[in-house]
Parts: C-alpha cells; sequence; structure tokens
C-alpha cells in the first residue's frame, strides 16, 4: 500500500494544480476539490505528507512513459488551447490551400507551442517546407511527427517526398 500513495499523492498534486486553472469552470474546479477530499479520506493522505512527493510531476512521469512504450503521444494542452491549436491548424491548412505557403510555415508553429506531441502539426508543416523547396527542414519536420507517431504514414510519405527531390534515394 506505501507505493501507491505514492501514487495517489501525485494524483492529488496533479488534481490540485488541475483545480486551480481558468480553463475550468467554478463547478468543475469544485468537483476535482471533491475528488481531491475523497482520496485523502479513503487513502488517508493529506497534502502535509510531503515526504511522499516524487522527483517528477506526474504529467512528466506519464510522458516519458508513453514516448518509451510507444503509446499515444501525450499533451499538456488544455481546454481552451485544443480549440486554439485547431484554430491555428486551419489556418495553416488554409494557407496551403491557398498556395501561400510561408504563411502556413509560420502559422503551425503555434500550434506546436500549445500542444508539442501532435504530430499532425509537424507533418503539415513539412508539406508547406517541401513546397518551398526546403526539402531539409520537410524531412526534420517529418522525423519529429515520426517520434511523436511511428505509425503516422503521412510524416513517411512526405519525408520520401521531400528525399525524393533531393535525390537522396538511399537515405533514411
Amino acid at each position: 500500500m506505501s507505493s501507491i500513495k505514492y501514487l495517489l499523492y501525485a494524483v492529488i498534486h496533479f488534481l490540485r494544480g488541475q483545480s486551480q486553472m481558468a480553463a475550468y469552470t467554478s463547478d468543475e474546479q469544485g468537483s476535482l476539490e471533491v475528488a481531491i477530499q475523497c482520496l485523502e479520506s479513503v487513502f488517508k493522505i493529506s497534502s502535509e505528507d510531503t515526504h511522499r512527493a516524487v522527483s517528477q510531476p506526474l504529467t512528466e512521469m506519464f510522458r516519458n512513459s508513453f514516448c518509451k512504450n510507444d503509446i499515444l503521444p501525450f499533451s499538456n494542452s488544455v481546454p481552451e488551447d485544443v480549440g486554439k491549436t485547431d484554430q491555428l491548424k486551419d489556418e495553416g491548412d488554409n494557407h496551403m490551400k491557398e498556395e501561400n505557403y510561408a504563411a502556413a510555415v509560420d502559422c503551425y508553429p503555434q500550434a506546436m507551442e500549445l500542444d508539442p506531441n501532435n504530430a499532425v502539426y509537424y507533418c503539415n508543416r513539412a508539406a508547406a517546407q517541401s513546397k518551398l523547396s526546403h526539402y531539409t527542414d520537410a524531412i526534420k519536420d517529418c522525423e519529429k511527427a515520426i517520434a511523436i507517431d511511428s505509425k503516422y504514414s503521412k510524416a513517411y510519405g512526405r519525408m520520401g517526398l521531400a528525399l525524393t527531390a533531393m535525390d537522396k534515394f538511399e537515405a533514411h
């Protein structure tokens, strides 16, 4: 039970941080507080049990676990960021349709900043980079997308096109 209390302390610490974010309504923040109180009550843990604190935040441990095991990428995006990242991606996609590739290249990094673990943003920027004949940059973006999601076939395809444009048929 002792190791479970370390895990629960980390979960409670995470929930407490979430409960103080402006992204949640006051009702949602209240629900998080209730969840914290329930966990503390059931498992007899309190915020004063700082000796149970672990060296990394729960989100970092979770992210590291996903990266090592090649499971779906983890994102720190909060609900309000998701809408913003979708908007930025759509803006970049619209620039691509308008053949304004430089504007698209500038748009996707803003989405990446909010959600750096979304392979689509890197892959879409790679497409814009290729249209500008910036093949080395396109390949780097494809590599990043593949590092995030090793099964993302579109990234492999775009990297292949960039390598072909550079006459690098033996690379990668």
